[in-house]
């Protein structure tokens, strides 16, 4: 698996998901009946330059909600997870998810998911990702701005 680029809206600049954090997150790609969505989030440790890097995802935790169509994460271990990640120098940057589905779309709960989000840093970032995996993995991947822009 190679790294990928996306490009954002508006010439915003590009978004680049290292290797090592896509065989990550695809580790949990839906691909059973009986997976259950799975997410976590996104750290870059330069957030406002042109070309994002994506160098770490966090794992799901055991107290997230999770069924074969949902995903919601437990607040207070995300929390912890942006602190230890914080630590080391890296900025929250976006949120990842998946979907039982071949092409992943984002559901209104994932929109206002990314918005709260987004809005949590109160003015802070410019946009915030979405991310949503789909049963293929590569090349079935939403990469959305504010959960508003796809770009495959």
């Amino acid at each position: 698996m190679n790294s990928r680029t996306f490009e954002l809206p508006a010439n915003r600049g590009y978004v680049i998901f290292e290797d090592v954090v896509l065989q990550h997150i695809y580790r949990y790609a839906q691909t059973h009946l009986w997976d259950r969505e799975a997410g976590g989030q996104l750290f870059s440790a330069a957030p406002h330059v042109f070309e994002v890097v994506i160098q770490a995802a966090t794992d799901p935790h055991r107290k997230d909600k999770r069924t074969r169509y949902q995903f919601v994460p437990d607040l207070p271990s995300a929390t912890r997870d942006r602190e230890t990640q914080f630590a080391t120098g890296r900025h929250a940057v976006g949120l990842w998810h998946t979907h039982p589905e071949d092409n992943p779309e984002p559901s209104g709960l994932d929109c206002t998911t990314t918005r709260k989000y987004l809005n949590a840093f109160n003015g802070e970032m410019e946009g915030f990702l979405l991310v949503i995996l789909g049963r293929r993995g590569k090349p079935g991947q939403y990469v959305g701005l504010d959960g508003f822009y796809n770009a495959r």
